[in-house]
């Protein structure tokens, strides 16, 4: 059987990380109102990790909400729609590779394997990056004065 002190101790520490939780669950505001109002059909839930650490899921995830919040402020038209849609995927694409290699080669790969695999990756990432500057591009070229001010001070931190 467990003595006293320690008995408290087990409660409050499993207090603090259930309040830790709920806290970062409801956006550490007051009340219930902390959570995403909507997202897009097919956008995709990104795993929580009790332990508060970011992975690149709940990185991309981020991204895909930012993206939902700044199409709504921009106030994406129907017309605007599809190529807005075309603009976050590739975003969010980018997103969701991003920070997935390996720091240092595995022991089975040589040095030139391991360079050929970075190079690899570059070329994959400017492609990527490529992607979204032509969605983008198209995009722009349809916006309002006030929507492309928007975009210009919020959209390059978004980007990936």
């Amino acid at each position: 059987m467990m003595n006293r002190p320690l008995q408290r101790f087990a409660l409050a520490a499993a207090l603090v990380a259930v309040s830790g939780h709920c806290f970062a669950q409801f956006g550490g505001g007051g009340g219930m109102g902390g959570g995403r109002r909507g997202t897009r059909p097919d956008s995709t839930t990104s795993p929580r990790t009790g332990d508060g650490l970011s992975t690149p899921a709940t990185a991309s995830g981020k991204v895909r909400d930012k993206l939902y919040d700044l199409r709504v402020q921009l106030m994406i038209t129907p017309e605007q729609s599809q190529l807005w849609d075309r603009l976050s995927d590739a975003v969010w694409d980018m997103a969701s590779r991003a920070g997935m290699t390996a720091a240092a080669p595995p022991d089975d790969q040589t040095v030139v394997q391991f360079a050929q695999q970075r190079a690899a990756q570059a070329q994959d990432r400017a492609r990527r990056t490529q992607a979204v500057s032509d969605a983008l591009s198209k995009l722009y070229d349809l916006m309002t004065p006030e929507q492309r001010h928007t975009a210009d001070q919020n959209l390059p931190a978004v980007i990936p």
